[in-house]
């Protein structure tokens, strides 16, 4: 971006916040001015000045974007957007009825249900930049004083409020804090929590507590929380939840036209992508504006469609480490700092990111973190020489993968980090390689790897197979052999298929309408007390309009590693993991409970759900509450089929 957009932008951004400030804050301040007993000037320097500048700084960072497919460059957002479409499920008596809502700007219809908005989605479906969207629309519209939390910064030493603190700069922290919090609970704000699946695993218990008790505390603001899918995001159940739609190729290809308005590029990559047999087998690629922008990336290094997953994010690299300097002709080549060829920096960066993985998956650090960790990647190759300093210049200027905000360095995309975590478990882990796969794989929090496993399927789909599929399948029929030993026929079926893929508790919760905004934070609440081992990963179905019929009954659920990786398995399209839908009639259930004690689902035969009144009744419960919408389930036959090839494969292996 050159220098005449960026004083574009600053002169842009000031109007704007001005306006934000003096309909928002200004009122406040003067009611303020009495209770805190300060003086009109240190009110407009201390507090107006400061929220002045920080909006405005606000617009100009989040009103730009930094992504690969333009190098180093950087483009107005607004020039690269094309409106991202958010769906949700509306329950309709016993049906649901999925609602899109395009997002073109800030869009406060998204808050006619809720003030806490939830958008979940796969990687780089584009939740960051829809956030940045939203933010600088929110202040070219004047609908509230937008705030940005990058959740990977929180921990239990620095909670939301030190972040604000951060970004507004204040003289004097200690006295500021109080009226910071004061300010917001009035009202106005408009806080954006992004990526909490970046949160590091140890910090995510403690990051969860300190956003609910904010939220608490700050009820009269708006919330918009974003993130890949996690077991975790079970605790905001009061949240109104929002996916985002997978791009059409249309939608697409104008991305792709945006990226090179003069169309050299980008009408051949589209042509190219038209031709016979191609669009179906690159299909995913399109569906996502990371990946349509590392595909523009990777074609216009080479000129060809890479169809594997590992080599075309393998071709983004080479077109990052092998970019010229247009403007000094195209023989000339930046030499690196770091003096390495594309294969050692690219052993090098596999264990980099491996190293970032085993860090609880983390993507954004300090200089000094960020050193420490590229030194001990470095000392791994005892034969590539160089330093962690002009390893990290490289990172950042001649091969830019990763990028300077403020103090922290991070990875321009996480998945990137995933690419080469999956190459180093392929390449350098050698004898650790199964254990590896098998931890990311069966790990509690797996969701939180799945596209680290997914890359390393694409690398080895052999080895994948070997390690992962056979251990599920194995322990899935040792499961069906061993559990329920006192119960027979299809109903013990039915509730084996369930209880492989599920911790499962009925509760009986009578409803109370004065209550429904926080009933399930309240069922939520009462199972975290009572079973406190099992963390924050539930989901909780509950209020019900005919609660009468299901005896009250409410069902925590959690969703077990097994279960994630059938789903996975199913969205690969294989042919031992289907979908079956149950009948979504309310049951009528007679099921007297005690009253708010939770009951897990077992096969213990003393279990009151597992008397022969019980047994069928609890499996109608289930089928209800997790199967309505669909579940996906191991198919007995060609599962075993399947487990006996993989048998069969390993033994020959082992010879």
């Amino acid at each position: 971006m050159d220098l005449e957009t960026v004083k574009g932008i600053a002169t842009l951004a000031a109007p704007f916040s001005k306006i934000v400030l003096e309909t928002f804050l200004v009122p406040k301040f003067q009611e303020f001015r009495d209770q805190w007993k300060r003086d009109q000037n240190v009110i407009d320097y201390a507090f107006e000045d400061k929220f002045l500048d920080y909006l405005t700084d606000t617009y100009e960072k989040n009103g730009v974007l930094n992504t690969i497919a333009f190098k180093k460059k950087k483009v107005l957002l607004n020039d690269v957007y094309i409106p991202l479409t958010l769906m949700c499920e509306e329950r309709q008596d016993n049906s649901t009825k999925l609602e899109e809502k395009k997002v073109i700007d800030f869009d406060e219809s998204l808050f006619s249900k809720s003030n806490k908005i939830l958008i979940t989605d796969t990687a780089g479906m584009g939740k960051s930049t829809l956030s940045k969207k939203m933010l600088i629309s929110a202040i070219e519209k004047n609908k509230g004083v937008p705030i940005l939390i990058e959740l990977r910064r929180l921990s239990k030493e620095k909670d939301i409020v030190d972040e604000i603190l951060e970004q507004l700069n204040p003289i004097n922290e200690k006295v500021n804090r109080q009226f910071i919090l004061d300010l917001i609970k009035r009202g106005d704000f408009i806080f954006f929590f992004d990526g909490f699946d970046e949160i590091s695993l140890t910090d995510r218990t403690n990051v969860t507590t300190q956003i609910q008790n904010f939220i608490s505390k700050a009820k009269k603001n708006k919330f918009i929380l974003t993130s890949r899918p996690e077991e975790a995001l079970s605790s905001f159940g009061d949240f109104y939840k929002f996916q985002i739609k997978p791009l059409v190729p249309e939608e697409a290809y104008t991305l792709i036209r945006k990226y090179d308005p003069e169309g050299k590029v980008s009408e051949l990559l589209i042509t190219k992508i038209n031709e016979p047999r191609t669009l179906e087998s690159i299909e995913e690629y399109l569906t996502t504006p990371l990946l349509v922008s590392l595909l523009f990336t990777a074609f216009e290094h080479k000129q060809q469609i890479p169809f594997k997953k590992h080599i075309f994010y393998r071709q983004v690299y080479d077109a990052l480490f092998e970019s010229h300097d247009l403007s000094k002709g195209d023989s000339f080549e930046r030499d690196k700092y770091s003096k390495l060829g594309s294969d050692e920096f690219h052993r090098v960066l596999r264990i980099f990111g491996y190293l970032c993985l085993t860090q609880e998956n983390k993507i954004e650090f300090t200089r000094d973190e960020l050193g420490t960790i590229v030194t001990k990647a470095i000392v791994y190759c005892p034969e590539i020489k160089t330093s962690s300093t002009n390893f990290i210049k490289d990172l950042l200027i001649t091969v830019p993968i990763f990028t300077k905000d403020g103090i922290y360095y991070k990875w321009s995309h996480k998945s990137l980090q995933e690419y080469f975590a999956a190459q180093y478990i392929y390449l350098d882990a050698k004898e650790n390689q199964q254990e590896i796969l098998d931890h990311i794989s069966f790990h509690s929090e797996n969701s939180s790897f799945l596209n680290v496993i997914d890359l390393y399927r694409s690398i080895d789909p052999t080895g994948f197979e070997n390690v992962v599929v056979y251990k599920l399948l194995n322990e899935y029929f040792t499961f069906l052999n061993r559990s329920y030993r006192n119960f027979n026929g299809k109903v013990k079926l039915e509730r084996q298929q369930f209880i492989y893929g599920y911790h499962i508790f009925l509760i009986n919760f009578p409803y109370r309408p004065i209550t429904k905004e926080n009933h399930p934070r309240e069922i939520f609440n009462l199972v975290r007390q009572e079973l406190p081992s099992l963390k924050l990963r539930m989901s909780i179905s509950a209020g019900e309009q005919s609660e009468d019929k299901l005896s009250f009954i409410k069902i925590p659920v959690i969703r077990k590693p097994q279960q994630v990786l059938i789903e996975y398995l199913f969205s690969l399209g294989v042919d031992y993991v289907y979908r079956k839908v149950y009948d979504t009639q309310i049951p009528e259930i007679d099921l007297k409970l005690p009253l708010k004690k939770p009951i897990e689902v077992t096969d213990r035969k003393n279990s009151v759900l597992n008397k022969d009144e019980n047994f069928i009744k609890t499996n109608l419960l289930i089928q209800y509450f997790i199967g309505r919408r669909s579940v996906k389930l191991i198919d007995i036959n060609k599962g075993e089929d399947k487990l006996s090839e993989l048998k069969t494969r390993i033994e020959k292996k082992s010879k």
